[in-house]
């Protein structure tokens, strides 16, 4: 293996690289005939930081096919991680740029798994095949920003959808199935007399059948592309690839389930009932003319007398 470097030089380099404390890896792109020097590397150096925070050294890892073998154990994610990594410096080196990087998920050396974004210098003066890559450890601003996104998403009180999350879950579908031409149904739901509820047993009381509802949904709508808390205590059920039929078989079990049940909550038993509006997407339907039909076939359910399917 050719040196890079003289020995004086290298070791000053060494030197200077361990007291950063940022993970630090300098690896060699060989060439090997039919394959790029960023697909063939070996490792020649890790300061302290990178074996302090990864928890591996160059004997660990000295290549980057045993990168890739170590920090990904799953195949299926190693292969994907390989070919995003790929392209990522492919597109970088076609738009002249210097560097490449990405977040990544990996398992350190303690078998931890965390967050790390890796960004590599792609050429460095007189050392055209020479990287020297940069590890980031950003797993609790990746945690936090995760955290973030659920709550934006997320109904607090039930933990299903949101109104926003639903909207663009329901957009989406209607989307594929204008492509796919496949059969998209939307529910709307709510549960009968809730002020009643609230009324009798107290809003802690009410907002325990909200969360009741919500499991009983999630558990027998288990395929929906989303189950949400419209408002108050109104649901949103989104039914991919589901025939009208299949909706409406959907509603009723659901419907008889609910009227079935005991509630208890808070040292209260309780009955209640639920309304069901349901109504087919229809291609290149608006949003909002998806929504107002299928609420106008809820509000129809409990013109009906409550308790019951309406499939419009």
């Amino acid at each position: 293996m050719r040196r890079l470097f003289t020995e004086e030089s290298e070791a000053l380099l060494f030197k200077t690289l361990n007291y950063i404390p940022i993970p630090i890896l300098l690896s060699e792109g060989l060439e090997v005939e039919g394959r790029r020097p960023s697909t063939h590397r070996v490792h020649h150096f890790m300061n302290h930081a990178f074996i302090e925070q990864l928890g591996y050294n160059i004997n660990d890892i000295p290549d980057i096919a045993a990168w890739f073998d170590t920090v990904y154990p799953d195949p299926i994610i190693r292969n994907k991680a390989m070919l995003e990594w790929d392209n990522v410096v492919y597109a970088s080196e076609k738009q002249g740029l210097s560097t490449a990087g990405f977040k990544t998920y990996i398992r350190c050396g303690n078998g931890e798994f965390r967050w790390f974004l890796i960004t590599a210098q792609l050429t460095t003066e007189n050392q055209s095949n020479l990287n020297i890559v940069t590890m980031r450890d950003v797993h609790q601003l990746q945690l936090l920003i995760e955290e973030n996104e659920r709550q934006s998403n997320t109904d607090l009180l039930t933990g299903l959808a949101n109104r926003r999350r639903v909207e663009e879950v329901l957009a989406i579908a209607m989307e594929q199935s204008n492509l796919a031409h496949s059969s998209l149904c939307l529910v709307m739901c709510d549960i009968d007399f809730f002020k009643d509820i609230n009324d009798n047993f107290g809003h802690l009381c009410g907002d325990d059948v909200l969360k009741i509802v919500a499991v009983q949904l999630q558990e027998s709508a288990k395929s929906a592309a989303s189950i949400a808390r419209w408002g108050g205590e109104e649901f949103l059920i989104v039914l991919d690839n589901t025939e009208p039929e299949s909706a409406a078989l959907l509603c009723e079990h659901l419907r008889e389930q609910i009227e079935q049940t005991d509630y208890r909550s808070y040292g209260q038993l309780m009955h209640f009932t639920m309304s069901f509006g349901c109504v087919k997407y229809q291609p290149d339907e608006s949003l909002h003319s998806l929504l107002s039909r299928v609420d106008k076939a809820l509000y129809k359910a409990k013109n009906n007398g409550r308790n019951n399917v309406v499939m419009a």
